[in-house]
């Protein structure tokens, strides 16, 4: 029993505790007294997409690609800033209609050396932009995951 009354004991002390605690110092350590928090806004409007264009970025340890595409062309930057080097780049897409996948021709693709940043054409014959549902990173055979559209 005296353990269940020490218990109850804390549990009120705590919840008038932390009841009790503002967030604020009361100007005690010289910061202003009476300062209203910021106000809500309410929602962030959503960033604006321009159609038929769009900028895809993957950033991992030390590598970013950015692919650009207006229509059904564009280009692939590897900005190779890791210690190896890679094979060379490929893309494809899944169709955010149906989800199939859809190879994108990388254009002269060549391997890319540990420290080089390489640009290569690209073209998604089959699809325009605003169809990607998810644009995928390949080096050789090696799948290195998935972009993030960032314009």
């Amino acid at each position: 029993m005296q353990r269940t009354r020490r218990f109850a004991a804390l549990a009120v002390a705590s919840a008038l505790l932390l009841g009790a605690c503002t967030g604020g110092d009361g100007g005690s350590n010289g910061g202003a007294t009476g300062a209203s928090a910021p106000q809500d806004t309410g929602p962030t409007p959503a960033e604006t997409l321009t159609p038929g264009a769009g900028e895809f970025t993957y950033a991992n340890s030390g590598l970013v690609v950015t692919v650009e595409v207006e229509g059904s062309a564009g280009t692939l930057e590897v900005d190779n800033g890791t210690d190896h080097d890679l094979a060379e780049p490929g893309l494809y897409v899944l169709d955010a209609v149906d989800g199939h996948e859809i190879e994108v021709d990388v254009l002269q693709s060549a391997p890319v050396d540990a420290g080089e940043t390489a640009i290569f054409d690209v073209s998604l014959s089959e699809v325009d932009v605003d169809q990607i549902g998810l644009l995928v990173l390949l080096f050789g055979r090696d799948d290195y995951g998935a972009f993030v559209r960032t314009g």
